[in-house]
């Protein structure tokens, strides 16, 4: 359950909802739109706003991104799983949700992708780190890229070999 399941505040009176980017559009073969990560509840990143998210798809790992940023963006994709070392039971979900959002991201259906969860460090990198693989690129470089975005990002290391090995 999120805090909007339980009529809680939304997120965005509490915080913006805030991204980092990972790779900008053109910095991979094929690669046409920018992938970001963030958070809900994020103090790191920049702030999202109306014109950030008009042409661009958003992957919510987590249920708590603002209603209003879900209706802002071009597309809003509700992906949610819970962070904790150890085997994710939606993991055939996610890499569908992956291949679907590094299609998007080749193809010039967006300008940006943002994969959110809470505090944009382990969810939000996993999937995100998920769409660069689809995308071809190594393990390594995608968890680099990742924790340089943000740093602390992947502290679950079950999150990280699965990038890093996959």
């Amino acid at each position: 359950m999120t805090g909007l399941d339980y009529g809680l505040p939304s997120t965005r009176d509490q915080h913006e909802a805030r991204a980092s980017l990972v790779i900008g559009a053109g910095e991979a073969p094929g690669l046409s739109a920018a992938i970001w990560m963030g958070g809900a509840r994020s103090i790191l990143g920049q702030a999202l706003d109306d014109s950030t998210l008009a042409n661009s798809l958003v992957i919510d790992c987590a249920g708590e991104l603002a209603p209003s940023y879900r209706t802002i963006a071009a597309e809003w994709i509700p992906c949610v799983f819970v962070d904790h070392d150890g085997p994710i039971p939606a993991m055939r979900r996610l890499e569908d949700t992956a291949r679907r959002a590094a299609r998007a991201a080749g193809d010039g259906s967006f300008d940006a992708v943002y994969v959110m969860c809470t505090h944009g460090m382990n969810r939000s990198g996993l999937v995100a780190g998920m769409i660069m693989r689809e995308l071809g690129m190594r393990g390594s470089e995608t968890v680099e890229r990742i924790v340089a975005a943000r740093p602390g990002a992947l502290s679950n290391l079950w999150f990280r070999q699965l990038l890093a090995e996959g």
